[in-house]
C-alpha cells in the first residue's frame, strides 16, 4: 500500500483531532454536570433563560403573526425566539398549564425573517414617524 502525502496529513489531522476531543471530554461531561446541578437548584445557567428577560408577543415581519419570545438583557431586544405555547413554532407546544418559569427554559422556531427582527428593531433608518 502506497502512502501520499495528502492521505499522510488526513490521517494525522484525524488522529490529532481524535486526541484533542479526547484529551477534552472529561472536561465537558464535568461542565455539562455543573450546568444540570445549576438548573436543579434554581440557578439560570442562560441569563436570558431568566423569566424576567422575557416578553411574549407577535412577530409582524410577515403576514402570519407567529408568536414569539423576546429576551431582553439590560433593557435591550438582544435575541428572538418563537413561543413554546404556541402552535405555528412547536411540533407539540407546551400544554398551557406549565408555569412560565417552565416555559423560559423552551425555545420554539421562528423563521429567519422573524429572528431578524432584532436588527429591524434597532436599524437607524427605521421609520418612527409618519413623514407627512
Amino acid at each position: 500500500m502506497k502512502v501520499t502525502r495528502r492521505g499522510f496529513i488526513r490521517c494525522s489531522a484525524f488522529l490529532g483531532g481524535s486526541a484533542l476531543v479526547c484529551s477534552q471530554i472529561d472536561r465537558a461531561f464535568a461542565h455539562l454536570k455543573g450546568l444540570e446541578s445549576r438548573l436543579d437548584s434554581g440557578q439560570y445557567a442562560y441569563e436570558l433563560a431568566e423569566p424576567e428577560n422575557i416578553i411574549y408577543s407577535v412577530c409582524l415581519q410577515c403576514h402570519n403573526a407567529c408568536p414569539m419570545k423576546g429576551k431582553i438583557l439590560d433593557g435591550v431586544l438582544v435575541k428572538i425566539d418563537g413561543n413554546p405555547y404556541g402552535t405555528q413554532n412547536m411540533l407539540r407546544h407546551i400544554p398551557l398549564e406549565v408555569k412560565p418559569k417552565q416555559a423560559a427554559l423552551v425555545d420554539g422556531r421562528i423563521c429567519v425573517k422573524g429572528q431578524a427582527g432584532v436588527q429591524t428593531q434597532y436599524d437607524p433608518y427605521r421609520i418612527r414617524k409618519v413623514l407627512k
